[in-house]
C-alpha cells in the first residue's frame, strides 16, 4: 500500500510521468466476467478491486491509482488469436500518442479447436503486440501465457482421451510467448505456471503439480476460470502493472 500511494504523489507532482489514459482488455474468456460473475472478472477486478471479496487488495487496482483511467473491455468469450486481430483490434481507436495499458489473452480457443497450429497463433499475437506498439507508442501491454487446464496431463473432457497434440502446442506457444517479454514496453504474466495443479488432476496427490497447500480448482465448466481463477489471474496482471509503474518513477518525457 505505501509503494502505491508513493506512486500516486510521484503522478500528481510530476506531469511528465504518464498514467494510463485508457485501459483497454483484449482477448478471450479468460479476461471476461462471462464465468466468475459480474466485476468478478480479471480485468474488471485489475480496474477496480471489489474490497468486500478481496480486501487485500484494497487500493491496488488502476481506479485506485488514477480515477481517471478510461476503461474498455473488448475481450469475448471463446475468441480466438484470429478474432482478437481481425476483429477486437478494429474496435480500438485509430491510435494514439496518450499512455495507454492493454492486457491480452489470447490462443486457448485456438488450440482447443486445432484450427491453428503453433506457428500461426505465434505470428498472431505478435502481429498483434505490433499493431498496438505502432499506434500506441507510449502504451504498456500485459500479455497471459495459457493455462493448462488438465494439469500437464493431456486428460481434460474423457479419461483415458489424450489431447497430448494439443498440449504440445500449448507448450510450444507459451514458450513463445514468454520470449516476447519486452522490459518497459511489454509483460508476460505467466498464467500457465500460477494454474498448475489448480485444473482438472488438482485433487490428485500423485499428480505432479498437486499442492497440499491449496488444492483448489479455479476453473468451472473445465476450461473457464472461476473467481478464484478471476482473481489469480488479476494478481498477476497487478503485478505485472506494478512493474511498470516502478519503472516510471524515473521522470522521463513522452516520445
Amino acid at each position: 500500500m505505501a509503494i502505491i500511494k508513493s506512486l500516486q504523489k510521484i503522478f500528481r507532482q510530476d506531469k511528465r510521468v504518464p498514467l494510463f489514459s485508457h485501459y483497454f482488455a483484449l482477448g478471450d474468456s479468460i479476461s471476461t466476467d462471462d464465468y466468475p460473475g459480474e466485476g468478478k472478472g480479471a480485468v474488471s477486478l485489475l480496474y477496480k478491486n471489489l474490497d468486500i471479496l478481496y480486501p487485500e487488495f484494497r487500493g491496488k487496482d488502476l481506479n485506485s491509482l488514477s480515477g481517471e483511467t478510461a476503461f474498455r473491455s473488448i475481450a469475448e468469450d471463446g475468441a480466438t488469436s484470429y478474432d482478437v486481430l481481425h476483429g477486437q483490434l478494429q474496435r480500438l481507436p485509430a491510435g494514439s500518442v496518450s499512455p495507454m495499458l492493454f492486457t491480452l489473452t489470447a490462443g486457448g480457443n485456438d488450440i482447443l479447436s486445432m484450427q491453428s497450429d503453433s506457428e500461426e497463433i505465434i505470428f498472431r499475437i505478435q502481429t498483434i503486440l505490433n499493431h498496438i506498439k505502432r499506434n500506441f507508442p507510449n502504451s504498456a501491454i500485459v500479455l497471459g501465457t495459457i493455462y493448462d487446464p488438465t494439469d500437464g496431463t493431456g486428460e481434460l473432457f474423457e479419461e483415458g482421451i489424450s489431447l497430448q497434440r494439443e498440449l504440445d502446442t500449448l507448450l510450444k506457444t507459451n514458450t513463445a510467448i514468454r520470449s516476447m517479454n519486452e522490459p518497459g514496453r511489454i509483460y508476460v504474466s505467466d498464467i500457465y505456471q500460477q494454474f498448475l495443479g489448480h485444473g482438472s488432476k488438482a485433487k490428485d496427490s500423485e499428480n505432479i503439480h498437486h499442492s497440499e497447500d491449496d488444492p483448489s480448482l479455479w476453473y468451472v465448466m473445465t476450461i473457464e476460470p472461476n473467481p478464484r481463477g478471476a482473481h489469480e489471474i488479476r494478481r498477476l496482471f497487478w503485478e505485472s502493472v506494478n512493474e511498470h509503474l516502478q519503472n516510471q518513477k524515473e521522470p522521463r518525457e513522452l516520445s
